[in-house]
């Protein structure tokens, strides 16, 4: 009697087992066509602590066709590129003071904040030069920044409200310049490097509180910054796949075609592109090209 028992409770594990294979099979199946048809996904990732970074392998999926790169474009994401050096440096730097995992955790997302503007630059095969050391711009003003940051944190505590204080302007010039953003492809890279800017400026604030400290914001009224610590942390946008990131560019490469479609140099200047002339046009503040935080 135990023997059948125990014979039919094998085969009632193996039927069970047959069926849940075939279930995960069926959903593996039906999460490749919901893909294809334009399934929405999230390119961030958000850790409990706050800290943000890109699915890297998911940013240029979401991307559609468009015109290649103008001067000012070129610029401009270059810019951001050297931005995010600067929050990276500047962590990195901080962790090595005070030995701070906050420090070295988001310094790591900086830098993947950095590849994903890399990996923009990329798809639209612009020339542009690797980052420098740690701590060292070419161009003179970003420079001038980072020093004076690095000096003012000079606790663990004012090296959180220097965090804090990097992220706020983040926040605000990424929402300024959003609205003069017509490439689709840029605008994604910038609403999500905003959302990771605002899950940072959290992370910093609870890290200034625990050491028993306040933060002012500089460029958010109270009642911004009140209702952004509120929200808790948050997760980006989410994005339909269009070609599984196979879309091209439309435009022509430089030369006849021996070149990439666009070069920056490492003072952040574009020197070519296969869309209109260069350089680009140093927008005022707000605006896209080297000027979209006022002249940097």
């Amino acid at each position: 009697m135990k023997t059948k028992l125990f014979s039919k409770l094998i085969l009632l594990f193996i039927v069970s087992f047959a069926l849940i294979a075939c279930t995960k099979n069926t959903l593996s199946d039906n999460a490749a066509e919901l893909m294809e048809s334009g399934t929405p996904v999230a390119i961030l990732e958000v850790k409990s602590d706050g800290v943000t970074t890109f699915n890297l392998a998911g940013e240029t999926p979401p991307f559609d066709s468009t015109a290649d790169l103008t001067a000012d474009e070129i610029e401009f994401v270059y810019a951001v590129r050297e931005d995010e050096k600067v929050a990276r440096d500047l962590y990195t730097a901080f962790f090595e003071k005070y030995s701070l995992k906050t420090f070295s955790n988001i310094s790591k997302s900086e830098a993947n904040h950095m590849r994903a503007v890399e990996i923009l630059l990329e798809y639209y095969e612009i020339d542009f030069p690797a980052a420098g050391e740690y701590g060292v711009f070419e161009d003179s003003a970003r420079q001038a920044i980072y020093d004076s940051l690095l000096a003012k944190g000079n606790t663990a505590l004012e090296g959180f409200r220097v965090m804090a204080q990097l992220e706020e302007e983040n926040i605000v010039s990424y929402r300024n310049v959003l609205s003069d953003i017509t490439n689709p492809n840029i605008k994604i890279v910038i609403e999500n490097l905003g959302k990771a800017s605002e899950n940072h400026f959290k992370a910093a604030i609870r890290q200034i509180t625990a050491l028993g400290g306040t933060y002012a914001p500089k460029l958010m009224n109270q009642e911004e910054y009140k209702a952004m610590i509120a929200k808790g942390f948050e997760q980006g946008k989410r994005y339909r796949y269009k070609n599984m990131g196979d879309t091209t560019n439309s435009g022509k490469k430089m030369n006849g075609n021996t070149e990439k479609r666009g070069k920056v140099n490492s003072y952040g200047t574009s020197t070519g592109s296969s869309n209109g002339t260069t350089p680009g046009g140093e927008g005022r503040k707000g605006e896209q090209g080297k000027g979209y935080r006022g002249g940097k």
